[in-house]
């Protein structure tokens, strides 16, 4: 089975992201030392099997010292493995920009970024990057945004600059954070404007997880004989902090659950034996796409069961859903998507559906 390593090499960040959940940040790095006895370890086995590592944070650039070393020792011994960073820009020095662009066809280097300077500083703190470095050094890596419900009104104007920049783009909502009503009302606007856009638009490819159409996997039906398994059952990212020990995924991290709640997480996860859904979660139609992160949860609540969306974000997932929807069915209409597939036809029928069923969220009742 393939899989990715993934090794978070910093717990420190220069920036405070209003709606970050890594909660736990101190001046720990992972050492060059630490990172190839893991990786050794990981090569040892079936390491065809290997797609890529990841080096993330914190922001992974904090500790970029390590990291021209570790690629050329990852590159000795596998010379076509791919490496990929998510940094938010800010640390990028002229011999930094300098290596990663000579080393640009075995790196991929993604930006995180909210989209306007003005939504960038609301949110993360940085108003001026230079965007520019990485649409010419990886023009198919996508930028990633997050959804905030303070700026959720930037929205609409914050994914056109990045596609006006030259970007694809990722983006969610953001998670861990409470939507109210309001935040969710306005949300509906802007993606009512979004969607309108891409059905403008047809050449560009809508951002998932926000504006995700893969309607076929909705209304999927629940069978209670079957035991659900948890995500990290799936075993396609081994993941490792600085304590040389296997984690599920990095929301299992320190830097995440703390170092007390890091222990009590690694302790009582080996316990789960199926996916712990809310109940009221169970027949959602949209379970696909609003994900129960049960990591998320045990950090919020210490209970792996008690569904942080369901409590913080339902309506806004919703929300997403229906113009997702709506976004789907309309280019169906104008022959922009090929409705000859059957799963393209099955995502089609069950998009109409969820909207015959959630016609009233264009607002948040």
């Amino acid at each position: 089975m393939t899989r990715s390593v993934l090794l978070l090499i910093s717990h420190s960040c220069n920036l405070s992201c209003k709606y970050c959940y890594e909660h736990f940040k101190d001046a720990r790095k992972m050492s060059y030392k630490e990172a190839t006895e893991i990786l050794s370890m990981e090569f040892s086995s079936s390491p065809q099997e290997i797609t890529c590592v990841d080096l993330l944070g914190g922001e992974p650039l904090s500790n970029f010292e390590i990291i021209p070393d570790l690629c050329k020792w990852i590159w000795d011994k596998i010379p076509t493995m791919q490496v990929f960073i998510r940094t938010n820009g800010t640390l990028l020095t002229q011999s930094m920009k300098s290596w990663f662009k000579s080393h640009n066809k075995l790196v991929g280097l993604g930006i995180s970024v909210d989209g306007t300077p003005e939504n960038n500083l609301f949110n993360r703190g940085v108003k001026h990057l230079d965007l520019a470095f990485f649409t010419e050094n990886w023009p198919d890596v996508p930028a990633k945004f997050t959804v905030f419900p303070d700026s959720v009104d930037k929205l609409y104007e914050s994914v056109v600059f990045l596609h006006e920049k030259g970007f694809s783009v990722i983006g969610g909502i953001a998670q861990g954070v409470e939507w109210t009503e309001k935040a969710c009302i306005e949300l509906s606007r802007q993606l009512e404007k979004l969607s309108e856009y891409y059905i403008r638009e047809t050449k560009l490819v809508p951002p998932k997880p926000l504006l995700s159409m893969d309607f076929n996997q909705a209304y999927n039906s629940f069978d209670s004989t079957k035991v659900e398994r948890p995500c990290w059952s799936r075993d396609v990212v081994h993941t490792y902090d600085c304590d040389y020990e296997l984690l599920p995924c990095h929301m299992f991290s320190s830097l995440v659950q703390g170092k007390e709640g890091r222990e009590t997480i690694i302790k009582d996860y080996k316990k789960v034996t199926h996916d712990l859904c809310d109940d009221e979660c169970v027949m959602c139609p949209i379970r696909w796409s609003c994900v129960n992160c049960m990591a998320l949860n045990y950090h919020l609540y210490k209970d792996f069961k008690r569904n942080a969306n369901k409590r913080l974000s339902c309506n806004a997932h919703k929300i997403a859903a229906y113009w997702s929807a709506v976004l789907l069915t309309q280019r169906a209409m104008n022959g922009v998507i090929d409705i000859s597939d059957s799963e393209i036809r099955d995502s089609l029928s069950n998009a109409i559906k969820y909207i015959k069923e959630h016609e009233g969220l264009n607002r948040c009742d």
